[in-house]
């Protein structure tokens, strides 16, 4: 093991191990589970090494100073992993949530034989990481036919200097049930943070889920996202992944399509400037026949950003009669911005209808042109022609509040 490894795990020694899966888990990082380096192809543009070099913190909890938490129906809240009841509320009949680190009997065990099945620590250091040492968590299930009406609101936030939170979600969606989450995560008087979060859904059959994902913890807070989907039968799962700051972005998101007559919506819109740099991996793994899968990801970058994507659609020879699109649309504002885009298509199957495609450009000249001699100020303009390009992802965004709260930020940062 490299020193800058052993140093790095060093900081989490005292954290004691409170779930079964820890113990396989802390073996495998400590003993042949490296962390990405760029020589690693899915990594090669998004450098791990400020992390590893990094001490962090586990700070204390204190009241909100920054961030104005509104307490909403329907809403979970965690600090620096932690679940804080006081901040949180009830949730509609038909659906149950249980602090992982308060559960205990039947309810335990059934929540342990779920744990880690989607998202396999020995696949991903930063995986394992999360697994050998989160200490909290949301337990969510929604029981069979019930249908909410109400978005859930998952709310973890990053609070302190230099602090890292190893952040648990594992939410299961019986036969038959409906329902939207909002999951946001955000910053309050976080300075050179660290998040790491995992995010377990199981979609079981005829089931239909709605998933938005808002990141917003800060310019100087770097952050790694692995959300893992297992569908049933005939179930229909959508995601949008919403990026409006972050020093390092990195999203992994991996959809395993298990039976027929499954819809599968990946959606995802970024906005970078400064030197942020924001990294989207995406799979869709078609697996059995009848299944459509869209993806559409777009990005608006300025300054010396970076961003970057790698989309991958399997469909393997069982998967007849696939449908699966993939696009990822990027809009550079200045010369100094970049983006690595790689989508991709491995296919099995002879009975498909598949298609990916990558564009890069920037603003229309002749649109700008056009708008400023109909009266519009060369700041409207350039405003007006940012929200027509996001509007693709906007409108799938079916939760009035969280597509009028995305039109405010481009109001607001695209000036």
């Amino acid at each position: 093991m490299s020193n800058t490894k052993a140093n790095f795990l060093r900081q989490f020694d005292d954290i004691t191990a409170v779930f079964p899966i820890q113990g396989d888990a802390r073996a495998a990082i400590h003993n042949g589970l490296d962390f990405p380096t760029t020589r690693d192809e899915k990594w090669k543009y998004t450098r791990v090494s400020s992390i590893l070099a990094k001490t962090f913190k586990r700070n204390d909890i204190a009241p909100l100073a920054h961030f104005s938490l509104v307490k909403n129906e329907c809403q979970l809240v965690f600090i620096n992993g932690s679940y804080q009841p006081d901040l949180s509320s009830a949730l509609p009949s038909g659906c149950a949530m249980e602090s992982m680190a308060e559960m205990k009997g039947e309810t335990r065990d059934y929540m342990l034989t779920k744990l880690g099945r989607l998202a396999n620590f020995k696949d991903q250091a930063f995986l394992g990481l999360n697994t050998s040492y989160f200490h909290d968590g949301a337990f969510l299930k929604v029981e069979k036919n019930a249908i909410i009406d109400q978005p859930i609101n998952i709310i973890n936030i990053s609070q302190g200097q230099d602090q890292v939170s190893n952040v648990r979600n594992l939410i299961c969606i019986e036969p038959n049930a409906q329902v939207q989450f909002v999951h946001r995560f955000e910053g309050d008087s976080n300075h050179e943070a660290f998040t790491n979060s995992v995010m377990e859904i199981c979609v079981d059959e005829n089931a239909h889920v709605d998933y938005y994902m808002i990141e917003n913890e800060g310019a100087a807070t770097t952050s790694i996202n692995a959300t893992y989907v297992s569908q049933a039968r005939h179930s229909n799962f959508s995601m949008v992944t919403i990026t409006k700051s972050g020093q390092l972005v990195r999203n992994n998101l991996h959809v395993a399509i298990n039976d027929v007559g499954c819809e599968t919506n990946m959606y995802g819109i970024y906005f970078t400037d400064g030197n942020q740099h924001v990294d989207n991996q995406t799979y869709a793994d078609h697996r059995q026949p009848n299944c459509n899968s869209n993806e559409l990801y777009k990005g608006v970058m300025a300054d010396r950003s970076t961003g970057v994507f790698n989309g991958k659609i399997m469909v393997h020879q069982a998967a007849q009669q696939t449908n699966a699109f993939q696009s990822n649309q990027n809009i550079l504002l200045g010369n100094r911005a970049t983006i690595n885009t790689k989508p991709e298509l491995e296919i099995y199957a002879d009975d498909v209808k598949c298609s990916h495609g990558c564009t890069i450009g920037q603003l229309d000249e002749e649109a700008m042109f056009y708008l400023q001699s109909r009266g519009l100020g060369k700041e409207a303009a350039h405003k007006l022609l940012v929200q027509a390009f996001a509007s693709d992802v906007i409108e799938k965004i079916k939760i009035e509040s969280v597509r009028k709260e995305v039109e405010t930020f481009i109001e607001s940062k695209f000036i």
